[in-house]
């Protein structure tokens, strides 16, 4: 009767079991409309099959578990902020705990959006220069 309530996510290979109703507490997102219709589903199985980043995954349903959304520090801030995006979340939705991190992240992504927009021609003949970009806030 239990296993009425219970969601098998595969996620990249690694199995995710939680409760309907967990899913179903952050609305409009791609978790809460799961049904058996979608492609990703697999009746033999009984599982949904996402091919996403099971270990930033791992962060998504402890969000909808706890309702405490936190940056991981093991993984690419772009790449967290582009799995957020999938699942229908909002990355400002992070704990204060995590604030800095998010924010050095973002203040990185904008100064290599700069960079990237410079029209600068660079002498590669004496060998490969390496640029470390550094930005410490006082706020």
């Amino acid at each position: 009767m239990d296993s009425e309530y219970r969601i098998i996510l595969n996620v990249g290979g690694v199995r995710h079991e939680t409760y309907k109703h967990t899913l179903k507490k952050i609305p409009a997102t791609r978790l809460s409309r799961l049904t058996t219709n979608l492609a990703n589903y697999d009746p033999v199985l009984n599982e949904y099959f996402f091919d996403r980043h099971p270990g930033v995954f791992a962060q998504i349903l402890n969000y909808y578990r706890t309702g405490k959304l936190h940056y991981p520090l093991d993984v690419c801030g772009p790449l967290f902020e582009e799995e957020l995006k999938y699942w229908g979340l909002d990355s400002n939705e992070c704990e204060p705990c995590c604030w800095m991190t998010l924010s050095g992240t973002r203040d990185t992504q904008d100064v290599l959006k700069t960079l990237d927009e410079l029209d600068i021609e660079v002498d590669q003949t004496e060998g490969p220069i390496l640029l470390y970009l550094c930005r410490f806030r006082s706020d």
